[in-house]
């Protein structure tokens, strides 16, 4: 079990440090809800998380593929919702710049689609995938 310690810093911003690791991150309050922005916002890191969960169920299925890593591009784009405040939409857009055959192309679709992250999120969000091979 990993634990996540989050201390506030003031104006929105917090501190944050994986204990086992001694890695730090920090966030603002994004600018849609009146914060600074000046660095990553808490929804960004859920986006982020998403974004890192899929890169990381891929790089098993491109090496087996002879896929180079840098020929995969993951893009999450999010959006916030007002009423209730929370993400409403986190879609996902995966660019592989390499030949593929159809079971690739479906086992990406697939990975995708089962990383950890992605079935974490509520069913509300919006989460749509979408693969595209353009080698």
């Amino acid at each position: 079990m990993s634990r996540i310690v989050s201390t506030p810093l003031g104006s929105g911003r917090t501190r944050i440090v994986h204990e086992e690791t001694a890695s730090e991150i920090s966030t603002d309050v994004s600018p849609e809800f009146g914060g600074g922005g000046s660095t990553f916002s808490s929804t960004d890191l859920v986006a982020a998380a998403l974004g890192s969960c899929i890169s990381s169920s891929l790089e098993a299925l491109a090496e087996r593929a002879g896929i180079p890593f840098d020929a995969i591009a993951i893009a999450v784009s999010k959006e916030l919702g007002t009423s209730p405040k929370r993400i409403s939409r986190l879609e996902v857009d995966i660019t592989v710049d390499a030949p593929y055959d159809e079971k690739t192309a479906r086992l990406f679709e697939r990975a995708a689609h089962t990383c950890t992250v992605h079935r974490s999120l509520h069913p509300d969000i919006d989460a749509p995938i979408a693969v595209v091979f353009t080698g």
